[in-house]
């Protein structure tokens, strides 16, 4: 049976600061980021169902992908558990803060957004590939084939 990857992309905005970091990117700052998700698996041959020939519906996909990444980190700032940063931060006034127990690069960040969208998918779906844009030029990659 023929296997089949689909693909959706999502946009959202994030804070983010790499504390100790010998740049820029040491600041609090922001970016427009850039997530493309890719799932595999055998779309569906039963010709009585209304899914014939999905994979997975992009709505269950985009439901996914907004419960466990877009509804907690868009508009978020996010900073490594314990840095010196969050010392300097009014907290009564960021109700979006994320801490995390890993500096919040690009490629973490992805790492830990691959992990939470695997844990949502239906069984007969395997996540192939995930990509994270920082900007529109520089982004990091994910590849199951990699694993």
């Amino acid at each position: 049976m023929s296997v089949v990857r689909i693909s959706k992309t999502f946009t959202f905005d994030m804070a983010h600061a790499l504390e100790g970091y010998n740049g820029l990117c040491k600041n609090i700052h922001g970016h427009t980021y850039v997530l493309r998700v890719t799932v595999l698996g055998q779309p569906l041959t039963d010709n009585t169902h209304p899914e014939n020939g999905l994979v997975m519906d992009f709505g269950d996909l985009k439901r996914i992908v907004n419960k466990v990444v877009l509804d907690k980190f868009d508009h978020a700032l996010v900073i490594k558990e314990g840095s010196a940063i969050l010392k300097s931060l009014d907290l009564s006034v960021n109700e979006r803060l994320i801490t995390t127990p890993f500096q919040p690069s690009c490629e973490n960040l992805l790492l830990h957004y691959v992990e939470l969208i695997q844990s949502m998918l239906p069984q007969q779906v395997k996540l192939v590939s995930a990509r994270l844009n920082e900007t529109p030029t520089s982004y990091a990659e994910w590849l199951l084939e990699d694993q």
